[in-house]
């Protein structure tokens, strides 16, 4: 749907008004010719013979070149954006089937252990007693890179 001109806007444009219609506001509009004012004056300073017309044509030359490379940009981060997107979405696939998986674990593990119940035999892990392994550097210099291992409170010590 095409959108209707609204806003008849005077505006100067390197000294030469200028009665423009636009859709956007009265702000913008004279933001966006003073920027090209002040890129002309830009030209007109680094060359002062420069005739107005040919001032006011560099002027658009640099401000399309400037426009050109801030489409490519955006392009760019375009593309970046929707890789990023895409990564995402697979990650969050990933993580989907990895909770699906973890549930259908969870639901093995319950069923196994019902079996086990059922067999009366119900088993629970051992605890771990912190006797069991050692492990200790010696700080003498004849065994500088040996470990001393001691099981159940035994002692391999040289």
């Amino acid at each position: 749907m095409e959108e209707k001109i609204k806003n008849r806007i005077k505006i100067e444009i390197a000294g030469t008004p200028f009665t423009v219609l636009s859709v956007e506001g009265e702000e913008y509009t004279k933001a966006v010719a003073e920027r090209l004012n002040r890129e002309i004056e830009t030209v007109r300073r680094a060359a002062p013979g420069l005739s107005l017309t040919s001032a006011v044509m560099l002027a658009a030359l640099n401000l399309c070149d400037g426009m050109t490379k801030a489409e490519e940009d955006s392009d760019r981060l375009r593309g970046q954006v929707k890789e990023y997107l895409n990564d995402a979405a697979r990650y969050r696939s990933e993580y989907d089937a990895a909770v699906k998986e973890n549930e259908k674990l969870k639901k093995d593990m319950e069923t196994y252990r019902k079996r086990l119940g059922e067999k009366g035999k119900t088993q629970e892990p051992a605890p771990v007693s912190p006797a069991v392994k050692t492990v200790r550097k010696s700080n003498s210099k004849e065994a500088e890179d040996e470990e001393n291992i001691s099981f159940f409170g035994a002692s391999n010590k040289k």
